[in-house]
């Protein structure tokens, strides 16, 4: 399809919700056509406003020459422009492009608003690349499919307008309209994936297939399409293995589908609690060391930023807890709130008839700690002490939470367990004022 001011017009016309457009700006050939482009559709009347933001990395040494040219171009065409400065410089190990990337998208979220568009100067050569890149990783369809034209982003959206155009389009486009652009030396070093891919693979493939941007592009559509797919069988399944909570579920439920199935579910399941999915080696460990353990066992699988744990064969999963010290104490006079690092936050409302007597509202010698083993305690109308660890396991609570659950001490004395119980003879009385304990858990 050839890009014109007109196709761009119709593509942004679906959008009658979008008040003002940002158009991400390096300076380079696809964002400065695009800039142009949004320019004199402006100019031609419409109800939107248009801006640009250039994000600064600090790599290059030519990076302030780019930031000079992007402001320049800015000011010709009269379209504002933000300037975000961000330090990209990646850590041991890390991609230095995907944590530019990431690094890029973090500062423009903070810009995108409701009722705000960022666009983004993909197009179908990028989708080519990117597919055959994800083939080199072996990656599962979600890398093996198409970027989205729109999908949400911050308060806003995130629009790819060039999608349905070739490279060499934009570069005719910006030939007739007599663009300067900058030139980033290192896209040619093809010590770079995507480089390599660019200059070597994919001309390679042309020679031999001249239709091959535009059947990769159309093999990741039909990934997105079966993404969609499988991610309403999924949904489905989903309805049918959790527990009363919707973010456990039972296993043995979850192994009476097929093994695919259940790849497929917990993968859905886990981008719906914004977790980061497992690699194939990490899944492999999911299903031998949680969903296949023996009975009895309170198993967990680990993964950068994630954590699964199976407890009486129901299974959790939420963001790797941070460390956390449990042999802190900490005063708690019961009047704030109090937030505990790597555990939660502790309130005292007031209640009638039941929880805590009010009368430890502001005593001094109250102070919050954590169970070290073998503590005993006497719940309040229960007659006599119980071991803390049979309560724990009586309430179901699960053993990762157990060490980072607050206990209230006066005195050396266990008033309270947090989400637990209250201690006799610290109990408000039938008819008397008391103060009732909430807890919120926050591991991450």
């Amino acid at each position: 399809m050839k890009f014109s001011l007109t196709s761009l017009g119709e593509c942004l016309a679906r959008y009658t919700s979008i008040r003002h457009y940002r158009v991400a700006l390096s300076g380079g050939l696809d964002s400065t056509v695009l800039l142009h482009a949004m320019a004199a559709l402006r100019n031609r009347g419409v109800d939107w406003s248009l801006s640009a933001v250039h994000v600064h990395h600090g790599l290059h040494e030519d990076a302030d020459d780019w930031l000079q040219f992007c402001q320049e171009l800015c000011m010709q065409l009269h379209i504002p422009c933000d300037i975000i400065r961000v330090d990209a410089r990646p850590v041991s190990g890390a991609s230095p492009e995907a944590t530019a990337r990431e690094l890029r998208y973090e500062a423009m979220a903070d810009l995108t608003g409701e009722g705000h568009a960022l666009l983004t100067a993909h197009h179908q050569d990028d989708q080519a690349e990117t597919l055959l890149l994800q083939l080199m990783r072996g990656s599962g369809l979600p890398g093996l499919a198409a970027m989205p034209l729109q999908m949400a982003f911050a308060a806003g959206v995130l629009l790819r307008p060039l999608l349905d155009y070739r490279r060499e389009d934009l570069r005719e486009y910006a030939l007739q309209q007599q663009l300067d652009w900058v030139e980033d030396s290192s896209n040619d070093d093809t010590r770079y994936d995507r480089n390599f891919m660019r200059h070597e693979i994919l001309p390679e493939l042309a020679g031999r297939w001249p239709g091959i941007v535009a059947s990769l592009c159309r093999t990741s559509m039909h990934m997105t399409e079966a993404i969609q797919l499988l991610d309403e069988r999924a949904a489905e399944d989903l309805q049918q293995v959790v527990s009363a909570e919707s973010a456990i579920i039972d296993i043995d439920a979850l192994v009476s589908i097929s093994t695919a199935r259940q790849r497929n579910l917990l993968r859905y399941w886990l981008r719906s609690l914004d977790l980061a999915v497992p690699s194939h080696a990490q899944m492999q460990h999911v299903f031998s060391d949680i969903i296949h353990a023996a009975a009895g066992t309170d198993p967990c699988v680990k993964w950068p930023g994630v954590e699964l744990h199976a407890y009486r064969r129901q299974l959790y999963a939420f963001r790797s807890m941070i460390p956390f010290n449990s042999d802190s104490h900490i005063n708690w006079d019961l009047r704030t709130q109090l937030s505990i690092h790597g555990s939660g936050t502790l309130t005292a409302s007031p209640v009638q008839g039941r929880g805590l007597s009010a009368a430890l509202l502001g005593q001094k010698d109250l102070y919050v700690g954590f169970r070290k083993g073998g503590e005993r305690v006497r719940p309040a109308r229960r007659g006599h002490e119980h071991e803390l660890k049979k309560l724990f396991q009586e309430a179901a609570i699960p053993p990762w939470q157990r060490e980072r659950t607050p206990i209230l001490f006066q005195g050396g004395r266990i008033v309270a367990v947090a989400g637990l119980c209250e201690c006799e003879p610290f109990q408000a009385g039938v008819g008397e004022q008391g103060l009732l304990l909430h807890w919120d858990t926050q591991y991450d």
